[in-house]
């Protein structure tokens, strides 16, 4: 039987998932309004001067924010499938595997937003950042303190010994 808090954390970090592959979505097809808002606040410029005066490097920029849409999107799938199909199970690996990634995606993303000053970014990050805190802490000590199923019994199950010849 599973514990209560391993059944709402393997549905918040589902959840997370989503959330994160709808940025992916939202950076996508909204790369103008999203990209306009973190220029204007990063460099003081205006979008539509730099755009005019800088048409190539403009350009390169809106593929560059499409382009990290299309791996966020896929990081959230990813996020999805693994909290569905492990997370769920309450398996080790898949708790140490969040909260490394979650660890430095949501922390190297909060240091960009505050770097570049963008109030949107940081409200982005910080409803991240609360689900990733509740999926991981809420099942801690249901995943931690259960022996785990698949446990590497290391090569005694699978080698046979060798038998040495010592004279």
């Amino acid at each position: 039987m599973q514990a209560s808090s391993i059944k709402i954390a393997w549905k918040v970090i589902l959840a997370h998932g989503i959330y994160i592959a709808v940025l992916g979505l939202v950076w996508i097809f909204s790369t103008k309004t999203i990209g306009v808002s973190q220029f204007t606040s990063s460099t003081g410029e205006s979008w539509s001067d730099f755009l005019a005066s800088n048409p190539k490097p403009a350009e390169l920029l809106i593929m560059e924010t499409k382009l990290l849409g299309a791996m966020v999107l896929v990081i959230g799938l990813f996020v999805a499938l693994v909290a569905w199909k492990s997370y769920s199970k309450a398996e080790k690996w898949s708790w140490c595997t969040f909260l490394v990634t979650g660890i430095i995606g949501w922390g190297s993303s909060l240091n960009y937003y505050m770097a570049v000053g963008c109030p949107t970014g940081l409200v982005m990050v910080y409803v991240g950042i609360v689900l990733f805190v509740i999926g991981i802490a809420l099942p801690a000590k249901a995943i931690l303190g259960k022996e785990d199923a698949g446990k590497w019994q290391g090569l005694k199950k699978t080698v046979t010994p060798i038998k040495v010849f010592r004279p």
